[in-house]
């Protein structure tokens, strides 16, 4: 049977790069560079969507939702004891990074010279930026410091540049308050500005103290932010909490709770894109099978002599799924290669581009994208193993399947007959 397979491997591969073989050599490479061209492409695009959609969820994990949440039973009031002890009950777990005060609160901001602008601010301790260090890794500061004694506030880039603000400008903070309650308004003081992955919060985000909040909002209800130090385990943590705190740990959520639509949207949206650049696929394996049937036909002679010498229908039928095989195997390990590469190193491809651009947009005086439109979007790639070997694994899946009518043709013909003609 070894044998067997040994022949049957050595003959396709004979009518794809043999010596006889010119028109078998062209198909081959032409099937192979589809197939190549098409799995990079496909690992290059989900390289970049990956960066993006796993920019947004860490975002929001740690800067955003935390990775489980703690509020007070509604209409409890808790002392600021016995909130204490539900802290140091929740960071006595082994599995507990951290767990944190904060109050927010939905505001209105308004510059010197600007329209008001809604915001939502977060009381948070003044040490947050220096103990969460998940935090500080995705929150970079770009100017100014995270200041936030007195009435110091910090803001999000697209906040700053949309109410025309710097570090040391004036802010008026005005909550509307809850029903029946009068609004309540405070002037702060910018001290610093940050930006991350996801541009919402840029848009919309501010922190504050935690006294600075409840002056603002006093109605707000204390909650705990908790990190974990495998966000992936929070069921198991929650869990475990639950059962630490008793009848307080009933309002605890997680992470998956607070943005289960949104990070479903990530989903779908990754999936149909992969759904729709598939499709190369679909065009690469009816070109395959346009050309593996040619080949069945001009390579009839050696077929039928291959029968005559014994081999069985099902032979001839494996020898054409075979080079089906050759050339989605031999396009999508290149391809693969040529998509991790390009994937993994995107933005220095973008980066060296845009000086490119820039340089001939100079010397010529030429109107065009300006270098941060592009660089913005191509900031970031992550290429993920599951997503290479799926790739990979669908290419080759095309390349046999279009070789099956072709497999078919060429071991339903009978050697006496052409044989006989010739």
């Amino acid at each position: 049977m070894t044998l067997l397979s040994g022949w049957r491997f050595w003959i396709s591969r004979r009518f794809l790069t043999g010596r006889h073989g010119g028109r078998g050599r062209v198909v081959f490479i032409f099937s192979v560079t589809l197939i190549g061209v098409g799995v990079a492409t496909l690992n290059t695009v989900l390289a970049v969507m990956n960066g993006l959609q796993q920019g947004y969820i860490r975002s929001i994990l740690e800067i955003g939702s935390y990775h489980l949440r703690w509020s007070p039973k509604p209409g409890v009031n808790y002392e600021s004891m016995e909130l204490l002890d539900v802290a140091n009950t929740i960071s006595n777990n082994e599995e507990v990074l951290l767990a944190v005060e904060f109050r927010e609160g939905q505001t209105m901001l308004t510059g010197i010279r600007s329209n008001p602008s809604g915001s939502l601010i977060r009381g948070v301790p003044y040490s947050l930026y220096e103990d969460d260090l998940a935090l500080a890794k995705l929150m970079d500061i770009v100017a100014g410091d995270f200041d936030l004694a007195g009435n110091g506030i910090v803001i999000g880039l697209g906040l700053a540049r949309k109410l025309g603000l710097m570090p040391g400008g004036e802010v008026l903070a005005l909550d509307l308050g809850e029903a029946g309650m009068s609004p309540g308004e405070i002037v702060l003081e910018v001290r610093g500005i940050f930006k991350c992955a996801y541009r919402e919060y840029e848009a919309s985000m501010a922190f504050v103290s935690l006294e600075t909040a409840e002056k603002l909002f006093g109605y707000a209800i204390p909650e705990l932010g908790i990190k974990l130090k495998r966000p992936e385990r929070d069921r198991v943590v929650m869990s475990s909490l639950k059962t630490a705190l008793g009848e307080h740990g009933e309002t605890l959520s997680s992470w998956r709770d607070s943005n289960r639509s949104f990070f479903g949207a990530l989903r779908t949206e990754k999936l149909l894109m992969l759904l729709l650049l598939t499709l190369i696929f679909v065009v690469v394996a009816v070109n395959i099978d346009h050309s593996l049937r040619r080949m069945a036909t001009e390579r009839i002679e050696d077929i039928s002599i291959i029968k005559a010498m014994g081999a069985s229908p099902q032979d001839i039928r494996n020898i054409f799924l075979r080079q089906g095989l050759i050339i989605g195997g031999f396009g999508g390990i290149i391809g693969s290669i040529l998509g991790v590469l390009i994937g993994a190193n995107v933005d220095h491809i973008i980066s060296a581009a845009e000086q490119i651009t820039f340089f001939f947009s100079a010397f010529f005086a030429l109107e065009g994208v300006t270098p941060p439109t592009v660089g913005a979007f191509f900031k970031s790639s992550e290429v993920m193993i599951r997503d290479v070997l799926t790739i990979l694994s669908t290419a080759v899946l095309m390349s046999l399947l279009a070789a099956i009518r072709a497999a078919s043709q060429a071991a339903s013909r009978k050697p006496a007959e052409v044989l006989r003609s010739e």
